[in-house]
């Protein structure tokens, strides 16, 4: 039996630079969509568009030749688009135990928290080896049998991958920076406007699992100009005081204050 969030949006921005991109999207599809239901939006942008509607309820096809795949500007356009009270932020390659999505979305309904990772901090790379495994048996135990063959990614408290929030004060506390263009950053800063704003944030027991794909343009920085601009940024964020960033954040894009 599936478990029941009709009240939440997954919401994955997607740019298909990879077949190991593209498999992970799928495989991340058909995860939320066997566990749950509930509603997902994809938005793609690139110059050509990689069909996923058989698959999904929601498809947004932007044309875009940049190089650089604007995440942030199109997360802010995805949750504006939504309309269930929560939105499951969601990259294309993880996958965490469905009990931990459970875990946090009820921490939402019961005003617990206002924001939830549906894992402990630890952003665990599944190499190729382990994740064609994973693929070809379709199941978690593959995953969390070899947890000790997993490297974290960031240490033991990433905030980066996933993060389900109540839309209406992800909106308030400014959703997406959108002067972080391109990779690096902003997941930090995110989790730092929340603390200012003196949000309620909950992590849930348990990894987040990370399947193998080549880290290409859009998993580095930019360059190192935009390297040093991503941290002035969020340097420049950090010495806020709570209505200091109220007000930065009712400055930032109309867009972004609907």
């Amino acid at each position: 039996m599936k478990n029941n969030l009709t009240d939440v949006t997954f919401i994955i921005p997607v740019r298909i630079d990879s077949t190991e991109r593209k498999e992970n999207v799928a495989k991340v599809i058909d995860f939320i969509k066997t566990h749950f239901e509930t509603s997902i939006t994809v938005l793609e942008a690139d110059n050509k568009e990689v069909v996923f509607h058989n698959l999904i309820d929601k498809k947004i096809f932007i044309k875009d030749s940049d190089t650089v795949f604007y995440r942030t500007k199109y997360l802010n356009q995805m949750t504006h688009v939504c309309n269930t009270p929560y939105v499951a932020i969601w990259d294309t390659d993880v996958i965490v135990e469905p009990s931990q999505i459970v875990d946090s979305v009820l921490k939402l309904r019961l005003g617990d928290a206002d924001f939830a990772f549906p894992f402990d901090g630890r952003f665990l790379n599944v190499p190729p080896i382990i994740r064609e495994l994973f693929f070809i048996k379709n199941d978690m135990d593959v995953l969390v049998q070899n947890i000790n063959l997993l490297n974290p990614a960031y240490g033991s408290a990433s905030v980066g991958g996933a993060f389900i929030a109540n839309r209406q004060t992800y909106i308030k506390t400014g959703m997406e920076n959108e002067t972080f263009y391109g990779w690096g950053m902003e997941d930090m800063e995110r989790v730092k406007r929340w603390e200012i704003s003196g949000c309620n944030i909950y992590r849930a027991p348990g990894p987040l699992f990370h399947l193998y794909h080549p880290r290409k343009q859009n998993s580095w920085f930019v360059n190192n100009e935009m390297e040093l601009k991503s941290k002035m940024e969020f340097l420049r964020i950090c010495k806020l005081s709570g209505e200091e960033l109220h007000r930065e954040v009712s400055s930032w894009n109309p867009v972004n204050k609907k």
